[in-house]
């Protein structure tokens, strides 16, 4: 699924007309508050990091010693060794030492931030829907259409959790796998 679909989607959930193929998404306002909606519900999303968007890596220092985060970066997971790392103005910081620089590279789990064209098809409909209902919320709220709304979400969620759970390389025993898995499950 790609962005103008994903925005068309929406805009035809609170019946609105959707863009045509010459329309500019900055031309329309429904279609600008639409596109910031969809943005908002993508990053709420992905910051819960799925198998296609979390990875370890290890984060090296520059020069200076401090450890940049990119604003692509959702969210940054210290190691065990580094479990006191958080992210502050933009950097990593040692909570436990209360120091911003670093002699050696940290190994982080971080989930990222994607472009909306590049996300797995399953994730990009679940993200839609959710879009679709918090626009709907915002600019409709018919009351007795948001319940209706609220479970097609739920179980778009729920597909999602499934191909989660069924392209992440885990294990019933591995305390990673069942943590991540039951907090997604018990939202």
């Amino acid at each position: 699924m790609n962005l103008r679909d994903a925005i068309n989607e929406i805009l035809l959930s609170i019946n609105e007309m959707p863009l045509d193929i010459e329309d500019s998404v900055e031309d329309i306002q429904t279609a600008i508050i639409v596109n910031k909606q969809l943005e908002i519900s993508k990053r709420n999303i992905l910051s819960q990091g799925w198998y296609f968007n979390k990875t370890k890596r290890y984060l090296k220092p520059d020069l200076s010693g401090y450890i940049a985060i990119p604003s692509t970066f959702l969210s940054v997971d210290g190691s065990d060794a580094y479990e006191s790392i958080v992210i502050r103005d933009n950097k990593l910081f040692d909570k436990s030492k209360l120091v911003y620089k670093f002699t050696e590279p940290i190994e982080c789990e971080i989930v990222e931030d994607m472009t909306f064209d590049d996300i797995p098809y399953i994730f990009a409909d679940y993200i839609v829907k959710a879009a679709s209902l918090n626009t709907y919320v915002n600019i409709i709220g018919y009351t007795r259409d948001i319940s209706i709304r609220t479970d097609v979400v739920a179980l778009a969620r729920a597909d999602a959790i499934r191909e989660d759970a069924r392209n992440t390389d885990g294990n019933i025993l591995s305390s990673d796998f069942l943590t991540s898995l039951i907090d997604r499950t018990s939202m």
